[in-house]
């Protein structure tokens, strides 16, 4: 406690008092000045365990930190792997009140909403490469490519729920860990894979011009079977003739990209239920990419996820043989266009939202990035494919796409990092699937 002020002395002259010791105000002060030590003692402690507790706090579990020796693992050999580590974008936007754009923390959670025959197996793969490179979990069955219904996961007929990977082999380890990519084939349902997923997630698709996504499903499923004709003949027959027109299996046809996105069949033909589906979306969504501005689409991504552009590399899987792409007439262009116009409400929306994120990125600086990610293209086939090859019966059993119709790619398989470029799809999510295996197995063992 302080030590109470002596009783001055009224009496007292000036001079008296002035001559007079002062050894209780040097009691005082000594007090005063122990007391400022300690205050300033503790303070200093509380600071040193704020710190740590900062430091020290756990990771979110639905978050699972990416390991840094492998965050870069696709690179090139010219890029500075250094530089890239702390990567944060610097472009100024041209227009001065866009506020800058850059990015701190790289993006661990993705759902990925993969549609029909819009370049969405590249999107995936570069998603896969990335997740697998940083030992990331992966929503998946433990057999299979597609996330339908259990019981016949290849009939997306119903939107995704979350209660159909109950049972996979790794569910503990997953409630524990927290999945980090939803990017199969499925009924997408945004609520079920936010469930998933969980907090910080970012929810990202690609669209593709209607009739070209309609002409390239239609040949590639060979819905000639189906229909008796090739598609030229279907648009004046079927479409031109207002016959009935079912879904192939169930769920492959009219509007495809909304189907995929989880409209049903009663509201995909109806103008305001695809007016309320695009505005939902715009709401989901954090970037809805455009095939047709494939290089800006993926420049953009790489932003939205805060990953570096050497990431966003790939090579053009799944792309059709020349010879098995049908030629349309502009008369039956016309008939398609106008009998999937809900898809082009979407698509015509969608595409203009791009064209504003290019804008707000700043045309210049998105033009330098399209530009940097092309010459890594091209340093990636120059290092990792040998050949583009026609006939895939001449390849390792990896590599061979699902369909005969898609060109391949012969593979410099002793540079380890080439391999997943041109791993086919199916391959690849065996591969993830094991390596999730192999995660549970030491997660067993504690």
């Amino acid at each position: 406690m302080y030590s109470p002020l002596p009783t001055e002395d009224p009496s007292s002259s000036p001079q008296r008092r002035s001559n007079s010791p002062r050894t209780p105000n040097k009691k005082l002060t000594t007090v005063r000045n122990w007391w400022l030590l300690l205050l300033l003692f503790v303070t200093l402690l509380l600071l040193i365990s704020l710190n740590l507790s900062v430091r020290q706090a756990p990771t979110n579990p639905a978050i699972k930190p990416m390991p840094k020796k492998n965050l870069f693992a696709d690179a090139s050999k010219n890029i500075d792997i250094l530089e890239k580590e702390n990567y944060v974008s610097e472009d100024k936007p041209e227009h001065p009140e866009v506020a800058v754009h850059s990015c701190s923390q790289s993006i661990s959670k993705v759902g990925f909403m993969k549609t029909h025959k819009t370049a969405s197996s590249t999107i995936q793969n570069i998603l896969m490469r990335y997740g697998m490179n940083s030992d990331w979990n992966f929503v998946m069955y433990s057999s299979g490519s597609h996330l339908g219904p259990p019981r016949n996961q290849y009939s997306l007929t119903r939107p995704f729920s979350s209660s159909w990977i109950d049972n996979v082999p790794w569910h503990s380890m997953a409630q524990e860990q927290g999945y980090n990519i939803f990017a199969m084939h499925t009924k997408w349902n945004q609520q079920e894979v936010q469930r998933v997923l969980g907090e910080g997630a970012k929810y990202i698709t690609i669209l593709r011009d209607p009739v070209d996504e309609f002409e390239s499903l239609y040949n590639y499923v060979h819905f000639e079977e189906t229909f008796k004709m090739d598609l030229e003949q279907f648009a004046s027959a079927y479409i031109g003739g207002e016959r009935p027109i079912p879904r192939v299996r169930d769920y492959l046809g009219r509007n495809q990209q909304l189907w995929d996105l989880g409209m049903d069949k009663e509201d995909i033909n109806n103008h305001e239920a695809v007016e309320r589906k695009i505005k939902q979306m715009d709401e989901d969504f954090d970037l809805v990419m455009i095939a047709e501005d494939f290089d800006s689409s993926l420049a953009l991504l790489s932003d939205a996820l805060c990953w570096p552009l050497v990431n966003m590399t790939s090579l053009k899987l799944n792309a059709r043989k020349k010879s098995a792409i049908e030629k349309l007439s502009p008369k039956s262009r016309k008939i398609l266009k106008d009998w999937l116009w809900a898809d082009y409400m979407l698509y015509d929306y969608f595409k203009k939202e791009l064209e504003q994120k290019k804008k707000v990125y700043g045309y210049q600086s998105l033009e330098e990035e399209v530009v940097k990610l092309q010459k890594l293209n091209d340093e990636v086939k120059a290092d990792c494919v040998l050949e583009v090859v026609q006939n895939s019966k001449t390849l390792t059993s990896d590599f061979v796409p699902w369909s005969k119709d898609v060109l391949a790619f012969k593979i410099n398989e002793e540079k380890d990092y080439c391999k997943y470029f041109g791993i086919s799809e199916n391959h690849f999510i065996e591969h993830l699937r094991q390596l999730q295996m192999d995660r549970l197995k030491m997660w067993s063992l504690g």
